[in-house]
């Protein structure tokens, strides 16, 4: 079924979606979330005595084949969480949107 604009109904389906995301998201944000342990290197601390490690996150996000990492404090753990993953759900949409723009030129191999 086509809509105005020439749309298919996967199209504006996935156009539609977008929208809400992006109408509610709070905020959207490229990057993965990393959890990591470490050793402070205090040779009193309970990492270096008892092997139970320091645990933080960290938002990592790779441009320019560089990796850069952020330490999260413990107060924006989860925001980051759901900004991640908003951030995923709107690339999936953009990604939904293309593929018909692709079939819509004919460019598929469908």
């Amino acid at each position: 079924m086509k809509h105005s604009k020439g749309l298919s109904a996967a199209d504006k389906a996935a156009r539609s979606r977008l929208h809400q995301l992006l109408d509610q998201a709070d905020g959207l944000v490229h990057g993965s979330m990393i959890r990591m342990a470490r050793c402070c290197g205090n040779p009193r601390c309970r990492c270096a005595t008892q092997g139970q490690k320091h645990v933080s996150w960290y938002l990592g996000v790779t441009e320019k084949r560089k990796t850069r990492m952020k330490h999260l404090p413990k107060g924006l753990e989860a925001q980051v969480r759901r900004w991640v993953a908003q951030y995923r759900q709107a690339r999936a949409l953009l990604d939904q949107v293309s593929q018909e723009a692709w079939k819509k030129l004919g460019l598929t191999d469908d």
